[in-house]
């Protein structure tokens, strides 16, 4: 009998591929034959063992042996001691350099598995599958690891690429409208940054309807493994992807502190594209009515954050560990334009703290 023919989009991002269409996950059973690993490992979180495993074994049969990993749901697994127990995890079972691990969940999993991949003994094999938008448009492409340390998000990591990220889309099905909008921010980024029409086009679709938003992934999808191909290393272009996470780095570690609801990463990234969009046209570089036009399409998905004036400068104390800073200077990536952006732009505390009271005002009305 002659096997289905698997059919797949596959993007190239470079050093990996990113796998999309009904048959990712038949893709993804074929690769791990062809990769012939040692031993299987599924790390994935309590939430994504449960909804997503079940699928994902129906369609990559191979598998079904795998030893399953879990971690609890969130950023705080995104530490070194749950990194160290899974390390002693992997050690016991005599995992070899020949092992594979596929990391099964959103931008927490895919970047904790990441690292421990490519950091146990010196870098195993990995796979991606995300299980979120955010995950499935961006976390999970490029290459990039990272967990936190002191507060500071993505402060250790390395770069270590998947064989494949393998995007099913039903996956989606299971997601609450909040965590949509979480990867809904990361999509309007790279409209700005790289594609005016993609921008249009999400601001025009119906974004609760999957069949609807499945183009505009892919799109998604191609814009930043183009970047990442371009730039691999994120010497020069790959920064374009920064737009909006520096104050919306910040404002995402402020939030974990208390006081208020603690924000998910693509809200901090959404009120971040506003502050710094404002920044944009504060230093001569976008127009004031497309710096309007943002905030108002952005406040109109988000709730707005109440930020107050004295809390400042805890934001841009916690901005200071950036990685993007060189030289104890801000470093920014501007918009030129909608669909055009520039890298590296300088930005002093006393312009940040301009752009944080002008979210503010802006959302308190």
């Amino acid at each position: 009998m002659v096997p289905k023919r698997i059919e797949a989009n596959v993007i190239d991002a470079g050093r990996h591929k990113v796998v999309l269409g009904a048959d990712a996950l038949r893709a993804l059973d074929r690769d791990l034959k062809e990769a012939d690993a040692s031993a299987l490992f599924i790390l994935g979180d309590e939430n994504t063992l449960r909804h997503c495993l079940p699928e994902l074994l129906a369609h990559a049969p191979r598998l079904r042996d795998a030893e399953t990993i879990g971690v609890p749901p969130g950023e705080g697994s995104k530490s070194l001691s749950v990194c160290q127990d899974i390390w002693q995890h992997l050690t016991v079972r005599a995992a070899d350099r020949e092992a594979m691990l596929i990391n099964l969940g959103g931008g927490v999993v895919t970047d904790l598995g990441g690292f421990i991949a490519g950091a146990y003994k010196r870098g195993i094999r990995c796979m991606h599958v995300p299980t979120t938008l955010m995950g499935m448009v961006d976390a999970a492409i490029g290459g990039k690891t990272g967990i936190d340390l002191g507060g500071v998000k993505n402060m250790v990591g390395v770069f270590h690429d998947p064989v494949g990220v393998y995007v099913h889309v039903p996956f989606l099905r299971s997601l609450g409208k909040r965590e949509l909008l979480n990867g809904v921010a990361e999509m309007v980024k790279h409209g700005l940054v790289r594609d005016a029409t993609h921008y249009q086009a999400l601001r025009d679709a119906p974004l609760h309807d999957l069949d609807a938003l499945t183009p505009l992934m892919e799109r998604s999808a191609a814009i930043k493994a183009e970047v990442v191909k371009e730039d691999p290393r994120e010497s020069g272009p790959r920064k374009l992807l920064n737009f909006g996470h520096t104050i919306g780095h910040g404002i995402e570690a402020f939030s974990w502190e208390g006081g208020q609801r603690a924000l998910l990463h693509g809200e901090a990234v959404a009120l971040g594209m506003i502050a710094e969009a404002w920044l944009s046209w504060r230093q001569g570089l976008l127009p004031r009515a497309a710096c309007d036009r943002i905030a108002e399409h952005l406040l109109s998905l988000y709730k707005p954050y109440a930020l107050q004036g004295d809390e400042h400068h805890r934001v841009i104390e916690l901005m200071r560990n950036d990685k993007k800073n060189s030289g104890g200077q801000f470093r920014f990536t501007l918009l030129t334009g909608i669909g055009s952006a520039q890298v590296d732009a300088v930005v002093t505390a006393a312009q940040v703290q301009e752009a944080l009271e002008y979210y503010r005002l802006l959302v308190r009305g």
